[in-house]
């Protein structure tokens, strides 16, 4: 067989197409699978992928019973759980019949989880006759006296995970004892250079200088459009760096939040922090800060600790100073914005963001957060006044309130004219008659698993049967759930969806809009820079229907 070009193995979990096998006694239509844990540069010079494809194919390729029918592969995914895209196309492929044999590398590229291994291996696969093969293991589902050695062999590669794991946190807390740098991102003014951050003499100045403009008292928004002026951002700087120009199209402006970030990191005095988040489960999550591993002396430092420590009281002395303006005489902006996060820009995207203007703040705008935080002014303003937004949206509410009520109205007296009960009368008896055929179809399938135990049928049967008649179930449930509501919506008694009429109800008579009626109610406004709104409602869709419901009645 040809040898498959390394290029065509990415991160994307994509299968690469396989290559064509001459004419032979088929008996296995083969899928192969391989699995990386993570892709380093060590790795991907090894062609560790590619690596275990070779071996996967050149077995295929010794069997005359077999053909690779697939191969399918997972980069930068662990073993310890089955979510990974590459696995997960296999198997169902496997449902689909499409494969009748699997074959790894060994048994911790399936998987590193005794339980959910050893699932696959002793029931999944059995059930659907796929055979299993572990080359280097010389596991093959199909030889007698292999399953006591399956669950151990599985045991020790779970084992093994967790062996892993504690070493390498054992591991990681030695390098930072020693002053090594573990994470593979220095900050910015650094660089790593074996395990170690070195001052990088190339923009250490653009540290030193957002220091020191803050001290002089700049503000965040001075400093990051003085910053934009004169050289890019970390982000493009790393770019830059490393692959030695700018991606088409990078923003290279600077903005107030990596300000912010580089004010109040620790690494700048030369203390190193670490242990802050943790994967648990397989997601990272926050350490309790007691817990932090302070590493004091770790690094060079680029600004003095007596700097350091008057820049964080000018950043707190800054926000108790906003929240005295912003609290002065009751005022606070979460009492007067009461769209929060339900309004964003129509253009970018982004939450609109709330200002206030004038003496005793009576002046209060929404102002598009993209043109208020970068200095590049990447938005346009989409400014519009509060009294607007909030005058627009609650008129939409009282309006979307009178559909409501109106359309049930109708629906409700429609219903009891004679054609309505009619039409109640038909749809009830048709449920009836779906009810009586599901009860029926549900009792036969259930008997098929019987037929299947005393063996009667055999798997391929049961799983065929099985499905066809689990087909019909679900199609009949969907009539009887199309009736019944067909039925529902010809009652004299009509009601609405419970939770809507309950808001309606509610804040019908309002004569003022309230946080509290926008989060009942709305699901998002958009402003546009002409200043046009629109107001989407949370209930929206279901009014949509109703009006039709009212519409269709009215005209019979």
């Amino acid at each position: 067989m040809a040898r498959k070009s390394k290029k065509d193995y990415n991160n994307s979990g994509q299968q690469a197409v396989t290559p064509s096998a001459p004419a032979r006694n088929i008996g296995y239509q083969v899928g192969l699978y391989a699995r990386l844990s993570e892709e380093t540069e060590a790795n991907r010079q090894r062609a560790t992928i590619e690596t275990q494809m070779d071996l996967l194919r050149k077995f295929v390729a010794e069997n005359d019973d077999m053909v690779v029918a697939k191969e399918y592969f997972d980069i930068s995914y662990s073993g310890t759980n089955f979510d990974r895209p590459g696995f997960e196309e296999m198997i169902q492929d496997m449902r689909n019949g499409l494969i009748n044999c699997i074959v790894v590398k060994d048994l911790s590229r399936l998987g590193r989880n005794y339980v959910e291994t050893g699932e696959y291996i002793e029931r999944v696969f059995p059930f659907f006759d796929v055979r299993f093969i572990a080359v280097t293991d010389g596991y093959d589902s199909n030889k007698s006296g292999e399953e006591l050695l399956m669950p151990l062999k599985n045991i020790v590669n779970e084992m093994y995970v967790k062996d892993l794991s504690k070493k390498m946190r054992t591991a990681h807390r030695a390098m930072w004892a020693n002053g090594e740098f573990s994470s593979g991102k220095a900050p910015y003014g650094y660089v790593n250079v074996d395990r170690h951050l070195c001052v990088d003499d190339k923009v250490k100045d653009n540290v030193q200088e957002i220091f020191r403009l803050f001290l002089q008292g700049c503000s965040l928004k001075e400093i990051t459009r003085r910053l934009s002026e004169t050289t890019v951002s970390p982000k493009a700087y790393k770019a830059l760096r490393t692959c030695g120009e700018l991606p088409e199209g990078m923003n290279t402006k600077w903005n107030y939040v990596t300000v912010r970030e580089i004010l109040t990191n620790q690494t700048y005095i030369g203390t190193a922090i670490h242990n802050k988040k943790r994967l648990v489960g397989g997601k990272l999550v926050s350490v309790p800060e007691e817990d932090w591993v302070i590493i004091e002396n770790a690094n060079e430092p680029l600004v003095s600790r007596e700097d350091f420590d008057r820049v964080q009281e000018m950043l707190a002395e800054n926000v108790s100073k906003h929240r005295a303006t912003h609290d002065k005489n009751g005022f606070n902006h979460t009492q007067f914005n009461l769209m929060g996060k339900r309004i964003v820009c129509a253009d970018c995207g982004k939450i609109m963001g709330f200002r206030t203007e004038g003496k005793n703040h009576t002046n209060r705008q929404f102002r598009c957060k993209s043109y208020l935080n970068t200095a590049n002014k990447s938005c346009t303003k989409h400014k519009i006044s509060s009294e607007v937004v909030n005058k627009a949206v609650f008129d939409t509410i009282h309006e979307h309130m009178r559909l409501c009520v109106e359309a049930e109205e109708t629906v409700r007296r429609m219903n009891a004219r004679s054609s309505g009960l009619k039409k109640y009368d038909i749809y009830g008896k048709e449920a009836d008659k779906i009810r009586k055929e599901l009860q029926k179809t549900t009792e036969v399938k259930a008997g098929i698993f019987e037929d299947y135990k005393d063996k009667l049928i055999d798997e391929e049967q049961y799983v065929q049967i099985s499905e066809q008649y689990a087909a019909k179930i679900k199609e009949l449930s969907a009539r009887l759930e199309e009736m019944l509501k067909a039925q529902a919506d010809y009652s004299t008694e009509y009601q609405i969806d419970e939770d809507w009429k309950e808001v309606v109800n509610k804040y019908l008579n309002k004569r003022k809009l309230s946080a509290e009626m926008v989060e009942a109610f709305v699901d998002r406004v958009v402003v546009h820079e002409d200043t046009s709104l629109e107001v989407h409602l949370v209930y929206d869709d279901v009014l949509s229907d109703l009006l039709s419901l009212s519409a269709e009645r009215e005209a019979v």
